[in-house]
């Protein structure tokens, strides 16, 4: 996995998929793999961590609500407050929030001006 200022260069067995950062809504582990959700193409899955995939995309607003998903953080909705809270992507897609990550989701909308009613 190569990385430029605004692409990704993700190996699959047939293809080197060439993508745009921007238009990664979420990234699901699946043990040593990954699965790359994208706005503008089919999921890509590669061999390797997701780790590995928030190491490279460090800085680049993505955040990690549970050990198994790093969400761009341009693509989120809204978060549920219910019982441990739930990311809701503008696909429609949830994503839970693990208590361990629950500080760091907390952090972010903290770094958010918004507006009370």
């Amino acid at each position: 996995m190569h990385i430029s200022e605004n692409k990704l260069v993700l190996s699959t067995r047939d293809f080197y998929h060439i993508i745009e950062i921007k238009n990664i809504i979420y990234c699901e582990s699946d043990n040593s793999y990954t699965t790359f959700f994208m706005t503008d193409s089919e999921p890509i899955k590669v061999s390797v961590s997701i780790k590995h995939v928030e190491q490279k995309l460090d800085n680049r607003a993505f955040i990690r609500p549970h050990q198994s998903y790093l969400v761009n953080i341009q693509h989120i909705k809204s978060i549920q407050k219910n019982t441990g809270g739930e990311l809701v992507l503008d696909t429609g897609k949830t994503i839970a929030i693990s208590t361990r990550k629950k500080s760091q989701i907390l952090h972010f909308l903290s770094n958010i001006e918004r507006i009370q009613v």
